[in-house]
């Protein structure tokens, strides 16, 4: 075992931990960013012309097609 000091002792067990701390900071800090949650698109609003159907779509497309009669709508908002 190295002989040292008891204040050189004191400097290294105060040096490890800040490194221990700084570390731990660091894991936390990148964790975060690589784990950012996806914000959900707000849905468009579609009313079909030919049957009076309203329907949503996540999509950002102009024109949708009408789930039942199949007829292709533009949106008339957005939310």
């Amino acid at each position: 075992m190295i002989p040292l000091p008891l204040p050189d002792w004191l400097a290294v067990i105060f040096v490890s931990h800040l490194a221990l701390i700084f570390l731990i900071t660091l894991y936390y800090s990148v964790r975060r960013y690589r784990h950012v949650p996806r914000h959900r698109v707000a849905p468009f609003v579609f009313r079909c012309t030919g049957c009076g159907h309203v329907y949503l779509d996540h999509r950002n497309i102009p024109m949708a097609e009408c789930e039942k009669c199949g007829t292709m709508n533009e949106s008339t908002r957005s939310f």
